[in-house]
């Protein structure tokens, strides 16, 4: 049910929003730089990984994106994928997946078009979504992107907005029958309500966020706080729906957890992991003109000085920082942690072996002279049901969320009318000139 990047635990992933209720729409990334392993079999992009590292290392910097399917209930809405009477292809990759990421100015957002023949793309039980409602809906959502796109090719952002289309048409479908549901039902939220929930789960976020510094790094983005908190409202609306409907279908006992924690033993071990710095002195020959036997004879005449140093009580931290040849040296040669199978082998074996404070003889690999100093190492453990309670409560309860709606959508759709016209019948013409709504 959980994948190792999902759960947590083992990578440290406390970034994610966790909670079922009413989880953001965003999602928090890790940028590429230093700090956590990513799977084996990556490459690393910057030295450090060429010369040691087996695994890409993810650092502690995050990028906000505003893609709504992160939530639950919009995840659900955009994977439905009961598309009734749907002629229109499926559509590929979205255009937030080639948009750049860099922060360059982008232009002022601005309102979809109208077209001149506002075809019908959905009809349900007799309501009508248009292709500029529908338009209108991804500017809203991928305006950013799409825009950013624009400026590099005006043709791969008109491909990457009638990709949208088919997903987002959907999508406005089944909002439609649950905004119907949820006014019968007569379901309210208060703005003071959406505000104390927001902060709430902002709160959870390690470190903690608040309301305004999120409004802050979303509307850097581009994004419209007002559009957020506005769709915020509406999903604690979707979930009151489904509580009423299904009451059940949040509730996760004790037992549960404790259930699938005892079946998934694997998932709750923390392996032995050390924390080092090191100084390199490279035996990489950059200059075909040197002799290499007498290169790699100074590079290790050079390691041995350090080494004697580092002994006689030198600051490692800066004897790193004027003569490692690996990216870490800005760092004093601090390494991220760093578990067994992440580094070359010569390494592993020197840092595995070495006591908190240690400093290591010459270690040799393909990229040179090491001077290892280990600063933690902690042993293998595992951790205990109460430490993980709470965690594997958040993900069942989401789990069970994902599926309850995903039973409950499709049990709308069954009883509704839906139609996806395909042919010039089903639009609407209009004046070019008509005003914008």
């Amino acid at each position: 049910m959980f994948d190792a990047g999902g759960w947590g635990w083992n990578n440290k992933n406390h970034n994610r929003l966790q909670s079922v209720y009413s989880p953001l729409p965003f999602r928090l990334d890790r940028a590429p730089g230093c700090g956590r392993a990513r799977p084996a079999g990556a490459r690393l992009t910057n030295l450090v990984s060429e010369h040691m590292m087996k695994n890409v290392v993810a650092g502690s910097a995050r990028r906000l994106t505003t893609a709504a399917g992160s939530f639950v209930v919009l995840l659900v809405i955009w994977g439905a994928g009961c598309q009734k009477e749907q002629p229109m292809p499926e559509p590929n990759k979205p255009a937030t997946e080639k948009a750049p990421q860099a922060a360059a100015p982008v232009a002022a957002p601005v309102e979809a078009a109208k077209p001149a023949t506002d075809k019908v793309l959905a009809i349900v039980d007799g309501f009508e979504i248009k292709e500029s409602q529908v338009k209108q809906a991804i500017q809203q959502e991928y305006g950013v992107q799409l825009r950013r796109m624009a400026a590099e090719s005006p043709e791969a952002m008109a491909q990457g907005e009638k990709n949208l289309l088919p997903s987002m048409t959907n999508r406005m479908v089944i909002e439609y029958l649950l905004d119907r549901e949820v006014k019968k039902a007569g379901i309210e939220v208060t703005p003071e309500q959406v505000t104390a929930e927001m902060a709430k789960k902002l709160a959870e976020f390690k470190p903690p966020q608040t309301i305004e510094s999120y409004k802050q790094a979303y509307e850097a983005q581009g994004g419209n706080f007002e559009t957020f908190t506005a769709g915020f409202g509406k999903q604690m609306k979707y979930l009151k729906l489904l509580e009423r409907n299904d009451p059940n279908s949040l509730v996760v006992t004790e037992a549960g957890a404790r259930k699938y924690y005892d079946e998934n033993p694997n998932q709750f071990q923390v392996p032995e992991m050390v924390r080092a710095s090191h100084i390199l002195i490279s035996t990489e020959l950059t200059d075909p003109n040197v002799d290499p036997n007498q290169f790699k004879a100074k590079a290790k005449e050079k390691a041995e000085g350090l080494l004697k140093q580092v002994r006689d009580g030198g600051d490692f931290a800066a004897l790193a920082k004027e003569n490692s040849a690996c990216p870490s040296a800005a760092q004093g040669g601090q390494l991220p942690e760093f578990g067994r199978g992440q580094m070359v082998k010569p390494f592993e074996d020197a840092a595995f072996g070495l006591k908190v404070g240690e400093i290591s003889d010459l270690v040799e690999t393909q990229f040179g002279y090491h001077i290892i100093k280990v600063t933690e190492h902690r042993d293998p453990s595992t951790i205990t049901f109460d430490q993980a309670k709470d965690q594997i409560v958040a993900n069942l309860k989401s789990s069970q969320t994902r599926q309850a709606f995903q039973k409950y959508i499709g049990a709308l759709q069954d009883k509704a009318k839906i139609v996806y016209p395909a042919d010039e019948t089903a639009a609407v013409s209009v004046p070019a000139e008509a005003p914008r709504k």
